[in-house]
């Protein structure tokens, strides 16, 4: 079984959330909408077109792996500005980052690129303008268009981004764009979940509404006005909207048409979330799938065995031959590993006060362990991945009797390996068991 991962990976999240590329330059006034929205700022301050870039503007492409670049154009990967867990990195790392880049915070900053090697898509750059608004930059804009637009425009064209002198990046925190954990406990915001709906209903924070991010999208580009009004139509302007994704990528397109229509909203991070949930409670002991290999066409069925998670400490009373009172040890530690052998113990028997610290040398039996029952309030999800790395499929597997969940898989696809993760979720808390059964299909 490999490792147990809370949430899913960023790598997954990049390669199954993110969206369309970006409209052609051509396209911009109909894709971004009406430019004189009443009540909300201008479209126009947040995006430009690639023919009227002026000398002055530093283009920053976040693209990973770009081939091609607006002569004079920087490039930093927008995901370095995670770290490996999603999470983001300290400001002034960040910070220290764009400086080495040449960038400072006085700049007309431009973003251009998205996700090369997840198919395109604009919510890199959405993250970015977040990120730099969050910092304190005031002037920064995002740049329409792919390669060709900007060649058609006029632009050069560079297969190398430029380098330029290590500047001092200041920032000035604006710390109201960045929900915190303490700040969604609180209660006092709205909560918008920007998750597809499949993720929404494996497990969210308590009191979530659940609009995707797709639907403030048209074609890759925000929708106009009225339409984005009737689809946020149930949040209050007055209070505070707390919106969030995975790691937050995807939900700062949501949190732009949010900004732009006059709420009050705040990025998060389904992962933060889930950092600060207790645990979950039960452990993935055993998992299969029959038959295995399967014929293509053919039914697999698919069985998941959770257990609860046994308690960590002992405790014992003793009378103690120097007290009328009861003494009571607790015994912490490692419930399988002792000195030298599969399980360590504490001898609580002996009566001249001693405790006798050792080893038993025998495991925890499996009835024990069979006897710890999973609440039927766990919720099993299995997602299959094809052998290319896409998701083949994602069902529901039923709760049958004690800790067991099955449900049916139709192989009705082309031969290869096909990895099975499991998602389980218990009152809004949620772990991924990632990767722990390959199904072989053959023809």
């Amino acid at each position: 079984m490999r490792q147990l991962i809370v949430g899913m990976t960023l790598a997954m999240l990049i390669h199954i959330l993110l969206l369309s590329p970006f409209p052609a330059a051509g396209q911009a006034p109909s894709a971004f909408g009406n430019a004189s929205w009443a009540g909300a700022p201008d479209l126009d301050i947040a995006f430009i077109r690639p023919g009227e870039i002026s000398p002055s503007d530093i283009v920053l492409d976040i693209s990973p792996n770009a081939t091609a670049y607006v002569e004079g154009a920087l490039n930093i990967n927008y995901e370095d500005f995670l770290d490996r867990g999603g999470a983001l990195k300290p400001v002034s790392e960040i910070a220290m980052m764009l400086g080495d880049a040449g960038i400072t915070s006085n700049d007309s900053l431009l973003i251009a690129g998205e996700c090369m090697p997840c198919g395109g898509g604009p919510a890199p750059a959405f993250f970015t303008y977040w990120l730099l608004k969050y910092l304190g930059h005031e002037d920064v804009r995002m740049l329409l268009g792919d390669a060709d637009d900007w060649k058609a425009a006029g632009l050069n064209i560079s297969h190398e981004p430029s380098v330029r002198a290590k500047a001092d990046y200041i920032t000035s925190i604006q710390a109201d764009l960045l929900a915190t954990y303490e700040f969604v406990v609180a209660g006092d915001a709205q909560i918008l979940d920007a998750r597809p709906l499949r993720d929404y209903e494996i497990g969210s924070i308590p009191g979530a509404v659940n609009i995707p991010y797709e639907d403030a999208l048209d074609n890759g580009s925000i929708k106009r006005e009225g339409q984005l009004q009737e689809i946020f139509s149930g949040l209050q302007k007055d209070r505070a909207v707390v919106v969030y994704t995975n790691v937050g990528i995807e939900a700062a397109i949501s949190w732009f048409a949010l900004e732009q229509l006059g709420y009050d909203a705040r990025l998060y991070s389904w992962r933060d979330w889930l950092v600060n949930q207790p645990q979950l409670g039960f452990e993935l002991a055993e998992i299969k799938a029959e038959p295995n290999p399967v014929k293509a066409g053919q039914s697999v069925y698919i069985t998941a065995l959770f257990h609860a998670t046994s308690a960590n400490s002992v405790r014992n009373s003793s009378d103690s031959n120097n007290s009328g009172s009861d003494d009571k040890l607790e015994v912490k530690g490692c419930a399988t590993c002792g000195f030298g052998s599969p399980q360590g113990f504490a001898n609580l028997d002996r009566k001249d006060g001693a405790v006798q610290i050792g080893s038993s040398g025998m495991a925890a039996s499996s009835s024990d362990i069979a006897g710890q029952k999973a609440d039927s309030t766990l919720r099993c999800t299995a997602v299959i991945t094809a052998p290319d790395g896409s998701e083949s499929a994602r069902m529901s597997l039923l709760h049958t009797t004690g800790g067991k969940y099955i449900g049916i898989w139709n192989a009705d696809r082309l031969p290869g390996i096909y990895a099975v993760s499991i998602v389980a979720s218990v009152k809004g808390n949620a772990e991924t068991f990632a990767d722990v059964l390959e199904i072989e299909v053959v023809a």
